[in-house]
């Protein structure tokens, strides 16, 4: 049996499998542009970010089957599938990675009169414009001499990440102040004050879901700074500010 072409893998971990003849027809990407003509010159000034937009993929094939009804079923399993999205993967990738798809959009088209097959045009909303690897990168650091300096390495990856940052009390002291400094990132800076961040406690940053917990309890209050860190598409320099604790960062590195 072959591998299908294409997949997507719901939030529930069912699998839809493609038909094989289900090919992504078109996929791009475009950056952020929004330019002001200058006053009295020539050209303009891009005052946009220059970050990457929101992007579709499409998907085109045909449905193919000995009966009405089976060409029925075929249908309606493709079509609840696509209206629940989740996570595309193409099986020849050199890299197991998938993009995030919802929203989808649906075409039919009857091929003359053989009423036993249907062609199909599916475009699919990528919100995260990347293409996010299917292993999650894990770094962990041991502080056990704070102010300490340590290094996270995301150069694989394409672009920019937000990671998620796990600090452990697990080093024989309280916590109750954080300040960690991305040097690479133009000095950014995350502090965490909490007094209730004790030994055997655990605080997650999600810096790309914009949430805080200790303890799986939600304690974003305790965030002073209004930005979450950032990992450059480089080796990032980390500075830690704090008492003795294990700080690890874990994140999916991304493609274009």
């Amino acid at each position: 049996m072959s591998i299908p072409y294409l997949s997507i893998i719901d939030e529930d971990s069912n699998t839809y499998n493609f038909e094989s003849d289900f090919w992504i027809r078109g996929i791009g990407w475009q950056t952020s542009r929004n330019v002001n003509n200058k006053s009295f010159a020539a050209g303009g000034k891009d005052i946009s970010d220059s970050f990457l937009q929101a992007r579709t993929v499409e998907i085109e094939g045909s449905l193919r089957a000995d009966s009405l009804a089976a060409l029925e079923t075929k249908v309606r399993n493709l079509q609840k599938a696509c209206l629940k999205g989740g996570s595309l993967y193409v099986s020849d990738d050199m890299v197991s990675r998938y993009l995030t798809v919802s929203n989808a959009q649906i075409d039919e088209l009857y091929t003359g009169n053989y009423r036993m097959e249907k062609g199909l045009n599916i475009s699919f909303l990528v919100e995260y414009p990347f293409w996010q690897s299917n292993t999650l990168t894990e770094d962990a650091n041991i502080i056990s001499s704070a102010p300490e300096t340590f290094y996270v390495d995301n150069s694989d990856s394409d672009f920019l990440v937000f990671p998620i940052i796990t600090i452990e009390a697990d080093q024989g002291s309280d916590v109750p102040n954080i300040k960690l400094q991305n040097k690479t990132d133009g000095g950014m800076i995350l502090e965490y004050d909490d007094p209730l961040f004790v030994i055997g406690s655990t605080v997650v940053i999600n810096c790309f879901n914009g949430t805080v917990q200790r303890d799986n309890a939600n304690s974003i209050e305790n965030l002073t700074t209004a930005k979450f860190l950032r990992l450059q598409n480089a080796n990032n320099t980390i500075e830690y500010t704090g008492n003795d604790c294990t700080i690890t960062y874990s994140w999916r590195k991304i493609y274009l």
